[in-house]
Formats: C-alpha cells, structure tokens, sequence
C-alpha cells in the first residue's frame, strides 16, 4: 500500500511536473509560447526512486566507478537469513508461530545481523583493511532476505596467491572428528543440492544438468585457470556428509569462511572475485532488480511501424512484480535496499544553454528572467576553476574530492572533510556534441568556460568533436568501414545501428 502511494503520486504529478532545455525554452518564449503545458517531456519514474530501471542503471555506474578509483574488488559475499536462528526462534516458540508468519521478526533480526557482520568486515577488518564495498539486499520468493556484498581491499591486504586465498575461503568438509561443530554447520548450510545424477528432481536442474555447475570436480590444490577464474582445492579425502538421504563429499561444497561460518551459523558464500573485465557481469548481477511472476506475451515491434509507441514506465515497474512479505516489511521499516562506500557523487553536465529547467505546467516561461536559470552545478565547477588556482590540476571528476557543492548557494566550497569519489553520467554516442564534452571533461583540467575544453595548444576548435579528432581521442574509421564492409549483414546492422562513426568515408 505505502508504494502504491509513492507510485500513485508519480502519476498524478506526471502533468505538472516538467522539465526543458533552457535554449529549447527560450526558442518557445520568443515565438509567442509563453505556458508550460505547451511544451518539453514529462518525467516518468525517476532515478531517485528506490528500485526504478534507472535507479538499478545507476547503481551499476556507481559501482564500476568505484572499480575505477580503487581497482577491482576482491570478495564477494552472499549471506542469507537463517530462520532458525536463536533470535528468531526465541520470538516465535512461545507462540507457536513459524518464521513465514512474522516477518517483521525476520526482517529486523537479519538487519541486525548484516549490520554487524559489515562491521567486522569494514571496520573490525576481519579480512583486512577495507578501501570500499557496495551492498545490496534482496529476497527469495519464499520470503528470506539476503545480502550480496563486495569487498575492496587496502593493496596490503590482499590475497594474490592460491595459499593466501585458502587461508580465508575454504570448499571442503572439515573433519568431523577434530572440529564437529564446524563440520555440522558445513552440513546444515554449505552444502549444494544434491542435485545431478543422485537427485535429478532438484530445483537447480535445468536440461538434465545442474545450473550452478555442481557437483564440481576433485581438485588436489587451489588455482587460478587461464580464464582468471578460480578454482577452489576440494581433495578427495573421503570426508563426506549425509544430506536428504545421499552421501555427498567436498564437490558439493559451496565456498565458506570458517570465521564467518561459525559465528553466523547461516549459508555466508565467500567467492574470490575474477580479476578482469568479468567484473561488468558481477556489478549486473548485484544490481538486477527484482524478482517477477509471470510473463505476457506482446505483439512482436519489428520497427516498422510508425505508430507512437506509449512508454508507461511506472506500470512496467508494478507490471508482474513480486513483493514478499519480508521485503514489504524490509521497506516498512525504512531499511536500506542498497549502500556503499566510499560516497560518490553523479556529476551531470551539459552544452551551453542545454541546462535542464524544471517547471509546471502552469509556469509562464518568462521564469527564464530568473538569472539562477542559467546556473547549474555543472557552470559553476567553470566559476570555481577562475576563483580557486589549486583546480587547474584537477579534471571535473576528481574535482569533487576536494570541493563540495552547496545548493543554496549554487557554488563550490572547498571540501573540508570527507572523501567522495566523482562519477561523469554516461551519455550513449547518439548525443552527439553531448558525447564528445564527456570525452574532452575526462582529460582537460580546470577549464574556466566551454571554450576553454574546445581550445588545444591555442587552437580553438568549433565543436567538441573537432576537438576529440584533435586530441588523438578519436580516429578515422576507415578500418572500422573496410571491416564493416566484409563482414555479413546480420553483423553489420548492429553495428550501423550505432550510429556514431565518426568520420564517415565516402
């Protein structure tokens, strides 16, 4: 109900809520267009809400952001709610209730437990020092939340080598004659399946074969293979245990921390992360979005028609979504869905006079008198670079570790603590000139004006573009053309899809 609210007050704001491009406005108001309603685009369901595609989109960004400034993260963690936890149980005997039937209980209890469980990561450093982690919680159709989290380690802290990394992750059954407690905790919550040959009835079977690739191969000691991935030591010492009736051994181990494992008594996976571009997949996968229920099925868009395409972006968010009662309450309580750290900030930018303008549809559109209009976060980085020397060595990015930006006051004050990272919003090439300014703000330090990024070596070029072809950031096409030409045309739409070669040839 409460985000049925939120949503129905998108919508019924849609009509009012407005938002142009100064120059487009000004076009209007010098043609005799003087009210809102009469021009620009409505804004749907924004990034600034919790769980929106652009919300998730931008989450991802953060993330290999992040990646960028403090290079790739080293653990990841799934840790997931234990219904039979003391906690939980100690609520519900006296009742006679299951965990299903409270999930307030569940909630809170495992808000506790991740609350602390991050702070023996991040600040305890149970695993090392840690320079930054993203977090997100999600939940199971049966209704237990979990928890997927990255870890960036301090360099001094890391885990290069296959010992260094069986020191902190572990795929075996432990003894259980020397350590039964851990044994058993390794039964309860560690073990995959079974699944295969010995249950082909298993959730996880999928075309006769198991989709999480268990049960794993016997493996005398741990390596890195040619693909950056780790394969974990799972030796055939005969330790097995008996699960659902089958007796399985250390290739159906999923991999566990001992420490973690044993003071959280709940399935708490511990994965090495790949160190390569692979790491797009796991910022995609932590960010996905949530679960539905069903599927429909849509008249196939060839892109043939020229019919306008109605877009109704909040019924695509409800449209099939499954709300568990844990996650209902989870967001009752107001509890965090996604967090990270260090904080960043998403830097925007703009062409000369595209700034965006937000008005009503009752608005006249001589606002534009207004001398803030003109103002924005991204003009007033230009007026900080003429009023402060030490930005000349600073692009617009790793300007805002050591500025801060005060609303109120649309200007940039030097930082006086804190740490941010800066993040440039990504444009697609289609933009255009929008496209080429993101490129030239990535290198050019302490510009004062546009022209100031257009200008090299004394040259003032035309457009950002020019400058980009002058800055060697981009080439010709000719071989991109002369390979296009080559290949077939199931390759080569895409590609012309594109559209953004930059010089084409004749």
């Amino acid at each position: 109900m409460m985000e049925s609210e939120r949503l129905r007050w998108l919508r019924k704001n849609q009509s009012k809520l407005r938002v142009g491009k100064y120059h487009n406005l000004n076009e209007y108001n010098s043609n005799g267009e003087t009210h809102g309603s009469n021009t620009s685009k409505r804004v749907v369901l924004p990034s600034s809400y919790v769980g929106s595609r652009r919300y998730m989109d931008q989450l991802y960004f953060d993330g290999m952001a992040i990646c960028s400034y403090v290079g790739f993260p080293d653990i990841f963690i799934t840790f997931t709610c234990n219904p039979n936890w003391p906690e939980i149980q100690r609520l519900l005997g006296s009742v006679h209730l299951k965990a299903s039937d409270r999930p307030d209980i569940i909630s809170r209890v495992f808000k506790m437990k991740f609350d602390e469980l991050l702070s023996d990561l991040t600040k305890k450093s149970l695993l090392g020092k840690v320079l930054a982690y993203m977090y997100t919680i999600e939940f199971q159709k049966r209704g237990l939340p979990h928890a997927h989290i990255l870890i960036f380690l301090h360099p001094s802290n890391k885990y290069p080598t296959p010992s260094d990394i069986d020191r902190i992750i572990s795929a075996e059954i432990p003894d259980q004659d020397t350590n039964e407690e851990l044994y058993n905790l390794v039964k309860t919550h560690m073990i995959h399946g079974p699944c295969g040959f010995a249950n082909r009835s298993s959730p996880c079977m999928k075309d006769g074969k198991c989709s999480k690739y268990f049960p794993k191969q016997f493996q005398p000691e741990t390596i890195v293979d040619q693909d950056g991935f780790l394969v974990y030591k799972r030796r055939d010492n005969g330790h097995t245990v008996l699960k659902n009736g089958i007796q399985v051994d250390n290739r159906n181990v999923i991999p566990y921390n001992t420490k973690l494992l044993t003071k959280y008594q709940a399935h708490i996976n511990m994965e090495w992360c790949n160190q390569s571009t692979s790491i797009k997949y796991l910022f995609k996968y932590i960010n996905k979005g949530y679960d539905r229920i069903i599927a429909a099925i849509v008249p196939n868009d060839d892109g043939t028609s020229n019919q306008p395409q109605n877009i109704d972006e909040i019924k695509q968010y409800i449209d099939c979504r499954y709300v568990s009662p844990s996650e209902a309450s989870w967001r009752i309580f107001s509890f965090p869905i996604h967090g990270r750290k260090p904080a960043l900030e998403r830097l925007y930018f703009h062409c000369e006079g595209q700034n965006s303008v937000y008005y009503t549809d009752f608005d006249r559109i001589n606002t534009l008198e207004k001398p803030s209009v003109t103002e924005s976060m991204f003009t007033s980085w230009f007026e900080a670079n003429c009023k402060y020397p030490e930005t000349q060595n600073l692009t617009y990015s790793k300007f805002v570790s050591k500025f801060v930006y005060v609303k109120k006051k649309r200007e940039w004050k030097p930082r006086q603590k804190g740490y941010t990272i800066g993040r440039l919003i990504w444009v697609p090439p289609t933009t255009g000139e929008l496209y080429y300014l993101r490129f030239m703000l990535t290198h050019v330090k302490g510009p004062r004006s546009y022209n100031d990024i257009k200008t090299m070596n004394n040259v003032k070029y035309d457009t950002f573009r020019d400058a980009c072809f002058a800055m060697g950031f981009i080439g010709d096409d000719r071989e991109f053309i002369a390979a296009n030409h080559k290949i077939k045309l199931k390759i080569g739409t895409p590609i012309m899809l594109l559209r953004n070669i930059d010089q084409p040839e004749g």
